[in-house]
Parts: structure tokens; C-alpha cells; sequence
């Protein structure tokens, strides 16, 4: 009876009934390896972070040498447009500011008017083109002959005279007119009005000497809304004025023309 236990007890023990110091032994074994795999796959998450990072850094740093030399920041080229040899597009840069275009406040033309009676011009020479803007178009526009009198209500800067003919206000060029005598049958006299983008100023007769009432602002163009030039102007300070037009001053100011809206009065009153 005692011999059976006995080989009971050796046949458990050869494997019939899992062994508990094996089971922990493969237990510690799968743990070691779940570390492992884990330690090996931060230590690739690290790699790639830090070589990304290398990779994305473009520039060289500035240092400054002891000995006076000064490397300056390199911009590193793209290396697929390094390769092909192509130059990257500038109007993509995000810091390129668009031009921006002429508003109804900065596309203004200023005519000098002229003096009533001694108004009257004609076309030099052949046929007279006439345009219903201050602006070159290839539009077809009806045509005055060279023997046909008009009135001029006034002279731009950039070339260009406003005539009246029909009862109609034209543009044309004033390198393509000339002075002529009154005809015998004048016609009648039409004040210059101003229009969208034109302003008329009838010149100032005199010294032309204006006192600022209070501190104010000349603008290049005679709209506060421009995007001109601007300078201020002290009370007391004493301006040319060249010519008027409704509430503004055309002046001759530090070698430039500006335009003061009121706030001027002459030098003498």
C-alpha cells in the first residue's frame, strides 16, 4: 500500500500536475518580453522625433567667431527644388503684401480752370479725337475737324483738357489743341462742375499768401480719404495758395502741391 502512494506521488510529480515553479517562471518570461517590446518601440518614437526635427530645421545658426568672423543665417534650399534646379515661386510667400488698387479717392484728376474769354481753342491739325474720361481708351468716339471752335474749361498736370462742345463735356489731349480767336457766334459760358474723379480749382490771383487758422492735415489728392502723402500744417503757418476749388486749397508747399481742406485764411485779414 505504501509502494502505490509512492508511485502516485512520482508519477505527479513527472508531469502529470503543472509544476507552480514553472508556471511563474513562464509567467516573468512573458512579462520581460511586453518590457522590451515596449523599451524598443519609445526608443524608435524618440529616434524619429529627433531626427524629424533635425530634418525640418532649415537654418544654419549665426555664431560669432572670437576672431571677428561672423557667420551669417543660410537659408537651405528644398531639396526637391534644389534637384531640379527650379527657383520657388515668390508671389507665394505669405509675408508679400498685394498692391493694392486706385479707389474713387485716389483715382482723382485736378483741372486748372481756365480764364472765361480767353477760352477758346481748336484741334492743331486733322481730326480731333475726344474721350468721355481723362484716360487713353481704344474706344470710337466722335471727332472734331480743325476748323471747329470749342471752349476749355481747364488744363490737368498729366496732359489732358476738359472741353465743352455740344453742350457736352469731352477730354482730349492737350498737346493736340491750340488757342484761337473767339468765334463770331460765341457760345455760351458753362461753369466747370466737378464730376466723379474730377475736380475743377480756378487759380488765385495775387501773392497767393494763406495763414492756417489751426492745425491741420494737406493731403496729396483733394479727398480726406485718400492714401496719398500727407503733412500737417501748424496754426499760423503761412502757405502759397495756387488755387481754389469749393471748400479746398491747392498750395505750393515745400516744393510740392497739396490740398487743405478749409482752415485757411489770407496772410493780410
Amino acid at each position: 500500500m505504501t509502494e502505490n502512494k509512492t508511485e502516485d506521488k512520482t508519477e505527479i510529480n513527472n508531469g502529470h500536475e503543472p509544476n507552480i515553479k514553472t508556471r511563474y517562471e513562464f509567467l516573468i518570461a512573458g512579462l520581460v518580453v511586453v518590457v522590451l517590446c515596449i523599451v524598443a518601440f519609445a526608443t524608435f518614437r524618440i529616434t524619429s522625433f529627433i531626427n524629424g526635427a533635425q530634418v525640418t530645421d532649415n537654418t544654419v545658426p549665426s555664431l560669432d567667431m572670437t576672431d571677428g568672423t561672423v557667420l551669417i543665417d543660410v537659408e537651405i534650399k528644398d531639396s526637391e527644388s534644389y534637384q531640379t534646379g527650379e527657383a520657388s515661386d515668390p508671389s507665394s510667400s505669405d509675408s508679400e503684401e498685394a498692391t493694392p488698387s486706385l479707389s474713387e479717392h485716389d483715382d482723382i484728376t485736378v483741372f486748372i480752370t481756365t480764364e472765361e474769354g480767353d477760352d477758346f481753342y481748336k484741334c492743331k491739325e486733322g481730326r480731333l479725337k475726344l474721350y468721355e474720361a481723362p484716360k487713353e481708351t481704344d474706344d470710337e468716339r466722335p471727332a472734331l475737324m480743325d476748323t471747329v471752335t470749342f471752349r476749355v474749361l481747364g488744363f490737368s498736370r498729366d496732359g489732358w483738357a476738359a472741353i465743352v462742345f455740344g453742350g457736352s463735356r469731352y477730354y482730349v489731349k492737350s498737346s493736340d489743341i491750340v488757342k484761337t480767336e473767339a468765334p463770331e457766334k460765341v457760345p455760351d459760358y458753362v461753369a466747370p462742375e466737378d464730376s466723379q474723379g474730377i475736380r475743377f480749382f480756378t487759380p488765385v490771383k495775387g501773392d497767393g499768401q494763406y495763414v492756417a487758422t489751426m492745425n491741420t492735415v494737406a493731403f496729396s489728392l483733394p479727398d480726406v480719404q485718400s492714401s496719398g502723402n500727407k503733412v500737417n500744417l501748424k496754426e499760423g503757418e503761412v502757405v502759397t495758395v495756387v488755387a481754389v476749388g469749393g471748400d479746398w486749397y491747392k498750395i505750393d508747399y515745400m516744393n510740392a502741391e497739396y490740398y487743405v481742406l478749409s482752415y485757411l485764411t489770407p496772410k493780410d485779414t
